[in-house]
């Protein structure tokens, strides 16, 4: 699933969406690609760590994908927890997996692990808590 398509998903639009793509989805899963440009865009000196909205995007198109509903009007970062940046990379080049796993789920929302490797090496990873709000 390309940007195009993504946006008929999310309602993140133009800068706001911080993914390329999804590669792949299953019902406790999901990947998908995010890239540095979407970082450099707030500074060349914003914190990797703020990758952390690839990561609630890409949960919450699993939650539209999965949900009993796929129409999301709203998805909002409930919390964010044991979020660990791993390594400050030199450059900031080259795309970035973005991997998230449900972990539980509620009618109020859902708790998703993510990680997001660069160069095939961890990242970032963490725990959100997103809510999401139906159309």
């Amino acid at each position: 699933m390309d940007r195009t398509q993504l946006h008929s998903l999310l309602p993140h639009q133009g800068n706001a969406l911080w993914l390329d793509a999804l590669l792949e989805h299953e019902a406790s899963s999901i990947r998908g690609l995010s890239d540095w440009q979407y970082l450099e865009n707030l500074g060349e000196h914003a914190s990797p760590c703020l990758f952390f909205e690839a990561a609630a995007q890409l949960c919450a198109a699993h939650g539209a994908l999965y949900g009993k509903d796929s129409a999301i009007e709203m998805a909002l970062v409930g919390k964010l927890s044991q979020l660990q940046l791993h390594y400050h990379p030199s450059g900031r080049s080259g795309p970035l997996l973005v991997s998230a796993a449900q972990e539980a789920m509620s009618p109020a929302g859902a708790l998703y692990g993510f990680s997001i490797h660069c160069h095939d090496r961890l990242l970032l990873d963490g725990k959100l808590l997103l809510v999401l709000v139906r159309a």
